[in-house]
């Protein structure tokens, strides 16, 4: 009795395993991912910037009177000296001497064309009077923002042309591989050619006696130069399936 039990419970035991052993085996395929080639490279662009406009700088001192009537005589003492500008006064300080009287001091800054430079000085010291004393503190060529501003949008765009055809160059070079744009870094732009940035400076030539006396407008231009990192990219072809 007890073997016939214990027959009939291991043949049980051999029947509960069947569905396991007789199920299929499932392989797990990994799918390698894609793989890039890549080619990268510096392009270079450079371009003028070029103003015919000055940064004049005037220094004004006027006695007596508030703030308020100071600040209109400083303004049209300026437009005596140029009106072919917009001046803005950048500093405007109260100082006392020793009796205790109220003295002003102004800066001043207007961007003037070159026609408006000879005979500055002159103007300048024509324009003053007693209590108002009126002096060119700076004569600066440096471009303005707005200016190096177009220089270095023109720039970008050389360089995005220069991108476009050596991508076909690229693309000519390895048919069929169907190279893109994966990525542009521009660096940022140099002004100058590198070299330290110039002092605001005066236009100034001697006369025969040695005086000092004002020249004309200088047309000044300034090379920038603008450097972008290119990287293209291609899927490699699909390696074969081995059987």
């Amino acid at each position: 009795m007890r073997s016939l039990i214990a027959a009939s419970l291991i043949a049980t035991a051999s029947l509960g395993a069947l569905p396991l052993a007789a199920a299929p085996a499932v392989a797990q395929v990994m799918t390698a991912p894609p793989v890039q080639d890549q080619v990268t490279l510096t392009l270079m662009a450079e371009d003028w910037v070029k103003t015919d406009t000055a940064r004049v700088s005037l220094t004004v001192d006027a006695g007596g009177g508030n703030a308020g009537s100071a600040r209109a005589d400083v303004l049209k003492a300026a437009q005596s000296v140029s009106d072919k500008g917009e001046w803005r006064v950048v500093a405007f300080d109260r100082q006392q001497d020793a009796a205790g009287l109220d003295h002003w001091r102004a800066e001043l800054e207007a961007r003037l064309p070159e026609a408006q430079l000879g005979g500055l000085a002159d103007r300048a010291r024509q324009a003053s009077r007693a209590g108002l004393q009126i002096r060119v503190a700076g004569v600066d060529f440096t471009p303005t923002l707005a200016e190096q501003e177009a220089v270095r949008t023109r720039l970008r765009e050389t360089l995005y042309r220069r991108v476009t055809e050596e991508m076909k160059g690229l693309n000519t070079a390895f048919p069929g591989r169907d190279f893109r744009v994966g990525r542009v870094d521009f660096n940022a732009p140099v002004i100058g050619g590198g070299m330290a940035p110039r002092a605001p400076m005066m236009a100034m030539a001697k006369t025969a006696d040695g005086a000092s006396a004002e020249g004309g407008g200088l047309d000044v231009a300034q090379k920038a130069t603008q450097t972008a990192r290119v990287t293209f990219s291609a899927y490699a072809p699909a390696a074969p399936q081995g059987r």
